[in-house]
């Protein structure tokens, strides 16, 4: 197999096994009537040919403020399209707690995960739940965050046929937002299954020990 070729395959495995290591979707609530239009990119560090580097993942997704504190979103994961995988995600972010100075705003977002495999045209399910805590600051109302993502695995097997032991993928997630009057740019850190041991797999992932893997991930918003 040459480098390409080997690339290809390992950006297949990622879409697939790490799909729902997406960047979050909208941390803080929309104010009611707004519309915003992301795209993200990035994943797990890998190590490919001795360099690393974020696993190529891109995303895109569109939320609406329907309410003051209430915010419905729906997106589309790209680079397991490309693949043969369509896996879309819906969910809610619901504002908890509004911040005040040094107090973070909380929200919390349920999302259903959908998958559908063309190779077996099997179709997966996969439910989340999220919760953030934000701080806003400056005159533009930028923020940063911190949270915790989890996604549940229903299924009593693996991919590869073996018992899933693991119902339960937690994600530590921190990131901050710059604000302009139409943009916003992100930039976000993941420490991604840290329940889960990451040796004798196929793509080695960089992490702070033998568990979950490190993620990076940039975001480009439009605001409507």
């Amino acid at each position: 197999m040459g480098v390409k070729s080997g690339l290809y395959c390992c950006i297949a495995l990622l879409a697939i096994a790490f799909a729902s290591c997406a960047p979050a979707r909208y941390v803080r609530p929309l104010e009611k009537g707004q519309s915003k239009v992301s795209a993200t990119f990035g994943g797990p560090l890998i190590n490919y040919s001795g360099t690393t580097i974020p696993a190529p993942l891109l995303g895109f997704a569109a939320g609406h403020g329907f309410k003051d504190g209430l915010t419905g979103f729906a997106g589309l994961h790209a680079t397991s399209l490309a693949f043969g995988v369509l896996h879309v995600d819906a969910g809610v972010v619901k504002g908890l707690l509004k911040p005040n100075g040094w107090i973070p705003g909380v929200s919390a977002s349920p999302v259903a995960n959908m998958m559908f495999d063309k190779w077996e045209h099997k179709f997966s399910f996969f439910p989340q739940a999220d919760i953030n805590a934000y701080w806003n600051y400056g005159k533009k109302k930028h923020y940063c965050y911190l949270g915790l993502a989890n996604w549940f695995d229903l299924h009593s097997t693996r991919a590869e046929g073996e018992p899933q032991t693991k119902h339960w993928l937690p994600v530590v997630q921190v990131g901050n937002t710059l604000a302009a009057k139409k943009w916003e740019y992100t930039l976000e850190l993941k420490y991604i299954a840290p329940n889960y041991s990451n040796r004798d797999i196929v793509v080695p992932y960089i992490s702070a020990g033998n568990t979950g893997a490190i993620g990076i991930y940039i975001g480009v918003t439009r605001k409507f």
